[in-house]
């Protein structure tokens, strides 16, 4: 019989062999230069017409249902996964990653059907505008007005407490509805707020700004032009990023960064200002 240590040092090698295999793939990509508006238009495009020749068997099969909402901002979807034979035990609100201007919650269905099962959580998937034209200020109140429509209703889900999260743009996302929430009185509805890889420092945080473009996945260098296209859309309170906001009364968090990622700043300093 093994102990739990064991098994625990066991997965801990899986997974960090795992990264090493995922690194060794991604090294081998081209670098996605993600302030070049065509290109996002054009990876996009070609996501969401795939998307549209492709049946979507989540929801055929009645693992996945997508509810329609109205928002200050316009119109958007919410796609839910349910854990499997189960009575969910909160709600899991993600926000999907992409640099602010591609990607969908399709796209991440298996991560959401992951999450779903071995959490026994509901996840509650945003798909909210990207911010293509530069208006990310309309991005971010699209996220905020859901997440607040979701903490309303969490009765209707048969749920009590929600965590907030997602990766890369998507945990910058998933942080300005919760600090959102906190300041419409309703942050005790949240358990938690998780990030992988988050982009919290809208200014470009060291580890950005000293990134070369040889950097895992995006174009560093034009990483920095992005930010600078979407900022000037956002108020004062909003265009320094939630790493210059005040993060006092928040619910406990979980960071997780990689160690060849060119914002890993932004988890290492978030993850500190929290913690004070």
């Amino acid at each position: 019989m093994t102990s739990s240590t064991e098994r625990e040092t066991f997965w801990l090698q899986e997974d960090l062999a795992g990264a090493h295999r995922l690194n060794q793939i991604l090294s081998l990509l081209p670098r996605y230069r993600t302030d070049r508006r065509w290109n996002a238009r054009l990876l996009q495009g070609m996501i969401e017409s795939s998307q549209r020749c492709i049946p979507d068997i989540a929801v055929l099969r009645g693992q996945a249902s997508i509810r329609r909402i109205d928002t200050e901002a316009g119109p958007i979807n919410i796609r839910f996964m349910a854990p499997p034979q189960q009575q969910a035990c909160g709600l899991y609100i993600h926000f999907h990653g992409g640099a602010w201007v591609i990607g969908n919650a399709r796209l991440e269905g298996g991560l959401a059907r992951q999450i779903a099962r071995d959490c026994g959580v509901l996840v509650a998937a945003i798909d909210f505008d990207n911010a293509r034209d530069d208006r990310l200020d309309r991005t971010i109140l699209q996220c905020v007005c859901a997440t607040e429509w979701l903490g309303d209703h969490l009765g209707d889900f048969g749920v009590n407490r929600a965590v907030i999260g997602g990766e890369s743009s998507g945990a910058h996302l998933g942080c300005e509805a919760l600090l959102h929430l906190r300041s419409a009185g309703k942050i005790d509805r949240v358990a938690g707020f998780y990030s992988m890889c988050g982009g919290f420092d809208l200014d470009g945080s060291e580890s950005l700004h000293k990134a070369s473009c040889d950097s895992l996945v995006i174009d560093a260098p034009a990483a920095v032009a992005n930010l600078q296209r979407l900022t000037p859309s956002l108020s004062n309170g909003l265009s320094h990023g939630p790493m210059h906001a005040d993060l006092s009364g928040l619910p406990p968090s979980l960071f997780i960064a990689g160690s060849l990622d060119p914002i890993v700043d932004d988890s290492i300093e978030m993850s500190a200002r929290w913690a004070q």
